[in-house]
């Protein structure tokens, strides 16, 4: 009697234990199989690189530095929105404290932006309006950071093209001292939901 109460409550113990776990009962066969579903989610994301560390604007006497600045922009959606952020060229590189005036960056010509592959979305201008006073900063550079443009890529579904980014400096001093003078072009860009 004592020997079948205590198997009685051991088979309680495992049944209980089984419900507990929620082991599926057994239907009878010897084989068995489930299937889940595996989702994985590819978020958006985006790359820039310039095509070069340097660029020479070439050496001027007087009037207009223009110069075409290229990167590489990659992104896993059709649409992207770009904005540029450049300086003044300051003699030495030194931007802090010059003693020498710098060539003023053309504000008035503003900044075009150009993807080989890619339109303005919804049309319109490619050349991105800059403030009259620096806004940003580019690596402790005072920068003129421009208004956005979006665009969109002629590829289906994604963005990997060269883009142009051009600007143009002012050397209104016929009388600029010698020397090398540096500044910074910055392309940034986001990417932008599939319409």
């Amino acid at each position: 009697m004592k020997q079948s109460l205590v198997l009685a409550f051991l088979l309680v113990v495992v049944v209980a234990s089984a419900a507990h776990a929620q082991i599926p009962p057994p239907i009878g066969s010897s084989e068995g199989a489930a299937v889940t579903a595996v989702h994985a989610k590819v978020v958006p994301n985006i790359a820039i690189r310039p095509l070069a560390p340097i660029v020479d604007a070439g050496s001027p006497i007087s009037g207009d530095i223009s110069t075409g600045v290229v990167f590489l922009v990659h992104a896993n959606t059709q649409s992207v929105r770009m904005w540029v952020t450049a300086t003044d060229l300051f003699k030495g590189d030194v931007p802090l404290n010059p003693t020498v005036p710098p060539i003023r960056l053309d504000i008035q010509k503003g900044a075009r932006i150009q993807p080989s592959g890619a339109n303005v979305l919804g049309g319109g201008s490619n050349v991105a309006t800059l403030p009259s006073a620096p806004n940003a900063d580019v690596l402790g550079f005072p920068g003129y950071q421009s208004t956005s443009i979006d665009f969109e890529s002629m590829d289906a579904g994604t963005f990997s093209h060269d883009v142009t980014v051009s600007l143009s400096w002012k050397m209104t001093n016929n009388e600029q001292p010698m020397g090398d003078y540096g500044g910074r072009v910055m392309l940034s860009a986001m990417c932008l939901p599939s319409w």
